[in-house]
């Protein structure tokens, strides 16, 4: 059976999923509508942030790895990324990941990648509220991903999760699957993407948020002159489960020209009707990449809402070898 074949039948395995688990909403057992690994929402890639996270179809680098794993397929080298952010309250985000193309025998694009959410210590007390010493806490995920180009027009990928939580001294784990498609038209610079992100089972009878992503893009190439190219993105999500995983959208821009061995981007977007922890409201930033002697190097900062918590400032560095 050819990779083209399994893929497809992978896909519509994970739509049959999808539907089947419909049912398991809001009037099943009183469990319905509450989510657990909420850290899965947090966009931990600069670059498609400041776009208002509008990635779902414009993912053409590591950062598609959150997104649509899909994207992964438009690697054409090796990419390392890596991205920290200081978060309220002195928690930590950190993320890590790493693209390669494996070559002609199979095909495809394989990406590994670590998220990890630390929340510090904390002060632990007794039922008496005597002082006990002190806990840590923290969450993370570890992918694994596959993205191959099934035909000129269709690209597929899939990622399996292993997600992480501990508190003190109690620990869980889960398994959890993404999958997605992108589709690219007879039309230069036109993509269509999709993808279904947190499929799995229950955490603590707590639903995984899992999200149905749409979205299409287009780029213009020598848009005002020969050396520079734009792109618009825009994004639908659809929370699956649990009930209140509300449904969302975002736009997204950016800009980039080109010069010798360099290139100068900026980038923003709109997160709106979005109610949970990636914030509502407007999105910048800015990047810089430059010839290394056999390596480009890019330098990206996203400003972006945490909802009630303010804003972020997020900094990621990548490489393309």
């Amino acid at each position: 059976m050819n990779v083209k074949r399994i893929y497809v039948r992978a896909f519509l395995v994970l739509c049959l999923g999808v539907l089947g688990l419909q049912p398991l909403r809001a009037g099943d057992s009183g469990t319905g509508g509450r989510n657990s690994f909420e850290f899965l929402k947090i966009s931990p890639v600069a670059r498609s942030l400041a776009m208002g996270d509008a990635y779902t179809a414009a993912g053409d680098d590591i950062g598609s790895v959150f997104y649509n794993p899909a994207g992964l397929a438009s690697c054409l080298t090796n990419e390392f990324n890596v991205t920290y952010l200081r978060l309220y309250q002195s928690i930590d985000d950190e993320f890590i990941a790493f693209a390669h193309p494996i070559g002609y025998s199979l095909g495809g694009v394989l990406a590994v990648s670590a998220h990890l959410v630390q929340y510090g210590t904390t002060a632990r007390a007794l039922n008496d509220g005597s002082a006990n010493g002190t806990f840590s806490a923290g969450q993370g995920q570890y992918n694994i991903a596959y993205a191959h180009e099934l035909t000129s027009f269709l690209h597929g990928g899939l990622t399996v999760k292993m997600l992480r939580q501990q508190i003190d001294n109690s620990t869980e784990s889960k398994v959890a699957v993404d999958g997605g498609v992108v589709v690219l038209p007879h039309f230069e610079g036109l993509r269509v993407g999709l993808s279904i992100r947190n499929l799995g089972g229950k955490s603590q009878d707590f639903d995984l948020p899992m999200v149905l992503s749409t979205g299409i893009s287009y780029r213009r190439y020598e848009l005002f002159n020969p050396n520079d190219d734009g792109v618009l993105s825009v994004d639908g999500d659809f929370g699956l489960k649990p009930l209140e995983s509300s449904n969302g959208m975002r736009v997204g821009a950016e800009y980039n020209y080109k010069w010798v061995g360099q290139r100068a981007s900026l980038r923003m977007g709109y997160k709106f009707l979005d109610q949970d922890v990636s914030g509502v409201g407007f999105t910048a930033g800015a990047g810089y990449g430059f010839d290394a002697g056999g390596a480009v190097l890019f330098l990206d900062y996203a400003f972006a809402p945490n909802g009630d918590f303010g804003a972020t400032h997020r900094v990621s560095l990548t490489t393309k070898f």
